[in-house]
């Protein structure tokens, strides 16, 4: 469900960091044009959350702080209650990768790659229907 994470510094209006967790690679020619879309509002968005549905039924969440915004792309439409949950995800990430953005050392900057996608995966775990059907049945 979940294809990427990028996010996208508001100063330079360009990509920082990406990571794949779907199929869609963010730099294929067939999501250029999605890409755009949302790195035009990634860079515009002064504060808060804005959803974007795509052209092929996928949808984006960016959130943005002062000076950096995340996009979350899933590749389906995703229920309310699984955005907001991806939204406090983002921020914690966005609030994380802060702290290292303003040292502008390239290296620490890379490295986070890892701790985010540390992030998503524990929380894609913890999102997991079959994690969440064992409790109930337990």
């Amino acid at each position: 469900m979940l294809e990427h994470a990028i996010i996208f510094s508001k100063e330079s209006q360009s990509i920082i960091l990406t990571s794949l967790y779907g199929e869609v690679d963010p730099k294929a020619d067939a999501f250029k044009d999605s890409l755009e879309k949302i790195r035009e509002i990634a860079v515009k968005l002064e504060k808060g959350v804005f959803k974007l549905d795509l052209a092929n039924n996928g949808k984006t969440m960016i959130v943005a702080i002062k000076n950096l915004s995340i996009a979350i792309t899933f590749n389906k439409i995703a229920k309310e209650e699984v955005m907001n949950f991806w939204e406090s995800v983002a921020l914690e990430i966005l609030k994380s990768f802060d702290k290292i953005y303003v040292t502008k050392d390239p290296a620490k900057i890379l490295a986070f790659k890892d701790t985010m996608d540390e992030i998503i995966q524990w929380n894609l775990k913890e999102q997991s229907p079959i994690d969440k059907m064992k409790e109930a049945f337990w």
